[in-house]
């Protein structure tokens, strides 16, 4: 029995070993590779942290607590380029094409790689819902509907915080922009989860599904496709339509409710789950696109053309309906009750995250307007304990954004950096000036001067 142990424990460490040299060998993927900018300029470059891969990301998962670590925000860009080798992205003019980049980015060896981690990625990611949703008690077509209607109608009479931070920012536009960035993530693809549950034969059910599907895709008309207006929004704003421009300036939590909505429908044995967060983020859409649009309106004096949501306002009314009437309820009928769990659960566990999500958006936005604040914080803290880590970089060199699992000291001792919060607040820091970045702030830095050095210190 002890051989037999030994010999288990030794397979477990070898397959343990062999999982984690495929994570970094897709993690290291010349897609991923140290960027010059903070902007792609092709769908085919995203760069990553390489240093934020450990082996804690294939052997534990998540907790709610652990949201703002860098190992979150690093498993969920890794997570979303593994789903997007399944799509076609083509750059649009006047951005380049590079056809070896392209061929580099979808490389059969590169993507086998990431299939192969995807499983690891999604236990670590999102293991922690069923810790945090529970679903209890029978269930019947009646009680599903009494308690989505519930949800759904506390949404509509509720005040929109989004509406309330956006126009309150001290920059509005700046906490506009960034707001579009978290969306743009998933709005550039529209609906391509959606597309993975349409495929096989699943009769009525995936036809209806459809119906929604090629409604998102403006019937096959690109100017009306629903990621077109999106683009359109984003020109009218100044701001840079191309897929993935923005890649580094995605929050953790962005990421996540578009890699969610994949999760569920890439692994088909979640397909109800995928329904109950379809019919959620269909119904509630209906509801938030207004004050997304009044938001959008009021900040840009009207200047800014706001189709998009006010499509969405009109459409997911329709698609809510479709959701429930022609896809849930005959489900339900068909299938027994013992589907509305997992009807329940996706409902419930992407209202979760989208919670999370606006709740990260919205303190983002406040450190932006704060961050002076946060720069005389700096100084009277600087000194007071010792320094964690000194780092020392010549010119140019550039650290892609991130986030930290605690609130940290960051002051620069000779030279200078930008230090960047978003692609509207870039800060040059001298010798002798620095700022606190409170816990899962998104920022990143790069050199100026010929050589600086700056330390960080955990507050």
């Amino acid at each position: 029995m002890l051989l037999n142990k030994n010999k288990s424990d030794k397979t477990e460490h070898s397959s343990s070993v062999l999982k984690l040299q495929t994570l970094i060998n897709y993690s290291k993927a010349s897609a991923f590779a140290q960027p010059c900018s903070f902007f792609t300029s092709t769908p085919y470059q995203r760069p990553l942290r390489p240093q934020d891969t450990t082996d804690t990301i294939i052997n534990t998962c998540l907790t709610i607590d652990e949201l703002s670590h860098s190992q979150h925000l690093l498993a969920q860009r890794l997570l979303f380029n593994i789903y997007e080798q399944d799509m076609v992205f083509l750059p649009k003019p006047p951005a380049p094409f590079d056809f070896n980049e392209f061929k580099d980015f979808y490389d059969p060896t590169h993507t086998a790689n990431g299939k192969t981690i995807r499983p690891l990625l999604e236990h670590y990611l999102y293991n922690w819902l069923k810790h945090e949703i529970h679903v209890n008690g029978p269930w019947c077509t009646e009680s599903f509907i009494a308690h989505t209607d519930k949800v759904l109608d506390a949404i509509a009479r509720s005040e929109s915080k989004l509406y309330k931070v956006l126009t309150g920012s001290r920059q509005p536009e700046r906490a506009a922009r960034f707001f579009m960035i978290q969306c743009a993530g998933d709005f550039l693809s529209e609906a391509s989860a959606m597309e993975r549950n349409v495929l096989g034969n699943g009769g009525q059910y995936t036809s209806e599904l459809f119906k929604i599907l090629i409604d998102e895709y403006g019937y096959g008309i690109d100017k009306k496709k629903h990621s077109t207006l999106f683009e359109n929004m984003l020109k009218d704003m100044g701001m840079s339509h191309h897929p993935h421009y923005y890649w580094q300036f995605y929050t953790a939590s962005a990421l996540s409710l578009t890699n969610y909505f994949h999760y569920v429908s890439a692994n088909h044995s979640e397909f109800f789950r995928y329904i109950g967060a379809m019919y959620y983020t269909e119904a509630s859409l209906a509801l938030t696109t207004r004050h997304q649009s009044d938001a959008i309106r009021t900040i840009f004096n009207g200047s800014v053309s706001t189709e998009y949501f006010d499509e969405h306002s009109h459409i997911d009314i329709h698609h809510g309906r479709m959701a429930l009437k022609r896809l849930i309820a005959p489900m339900i009928e068909s299938f027994g009750n013992r589907i509305i769990p997992d009807l329940i659960r996706g409902f419930e566990e992407f209202k979760l995250l989208q919670d999370i999500a606006d709740e990260e958006l919205y303190a983002h936005i406040k450190w932006h307007d704060d961050l002076n604040e946060y720069r005389a914080q700096a100084a009277t803290l600087h000194g007071k304990q010792p320094v964690d880590l000194k780092i020392t970089e010549q010119a140019h060199e550039l650290s892609v954004l991130h986030t930290h699992s605690n609130d940290e000291l960051f002051w620069v001792e000779s030279g200078e950096l930008d230090f960047v919060a978003s692609p509207d607040l870039i800060v040059r820091l001298r010798a002798g000036e620095g700022v606190v970045i409170p816990k899962g702030m998104l920022h990143g830095t790069c050199i100026v001067s010929p050589s600086c050095t700056y330390n960080v210190t955990a507050v």
